[in-house]
C-alpha cells in the first residue's frame, strides 16, 4: 500500500506538471497597448512626414492663383476687348491633385468686377517649366 501511495502521488505530480506545462506553452503573450498623444503624432510627423497617410499637394497662393486666373482670363478667345478687361478678384478655397493631367483643382469664388457677385467655380492650376503657375479655366 505503500507502494501504491507512491505511484499516486507519482501520477498527480506527473499530471500537475504536464498540465502546468501545457498552459504555459499553449498561452498566448500578453500584448500591452498604450494609446498615444495627439502631440507626440504631431511630432512624429513633423519629423517624418512619409508617416502621415495623406498625401500633401502643392497648392498656389491666393496671389499666384490670381495671377494665373487673370493670365488665363486674358488669352480666352471668349475675351474680345482685350484693352478693356474687368477687375477680377479671387478667394481659394480647397485644392485636391487634379483627376487627370498634372496640378490640382481648386474651388474658386471669382467676382469679375468690384460690384460683380461671386462665382463659385473649379478652377485648375498647375507649374510651368519655369515656375509659374497657370490656370485652366473649365
Amino acid at each position: 500500500m505503500h507502494q501504491n501511495a507512491i505511484i499516486a502521488i507519482a501520477a498527480t505530480l506527473g499530471l500537475a506538471a504536464g498540465a502546468g506545462g501545457t498552459y504555459i506553452a499553449a498561452s498566448e503573450p500578453k500584448v500591452e497597448a498604450q494609446a498615444i498623444s495627439k502631440a507626440e503624432m504631431v511630432a512624429a510627423i513633423s519629423a517624418d512626414p512619409s508617416l502621415c497617410p495623406i498625401p500633401t499637394v502643392e497648392a498656389p497662393t491666393e496671389a499666384e492663383a490670381l495671377a494665373a486666373y487673370r493670365e488665363a482670363h486674358a488669352g480666352s478667345p471668349l475675351v474680345w476687348d482685350r484693352n478693356n478687361l474687368p477687375e477680377i478678384s479671387l478667394a481659394l478655397g480647397q485644392c485636391e491633385k487634379a483627376g487627370a493631367g498634372p496640378g490640382v483643382a481648386c474651388m474658386t469664388s471669382v467676382k469679375m468686377g468690384p460690384e460683380a457677385r461671386p462665382i463659385d467655380r473649379i478652377v485648375g492650376f498647375a507649374k510651368s517649366a519655369s515656375g509659374e503657375w497657370i490656370a485652366k479655366i473649365n
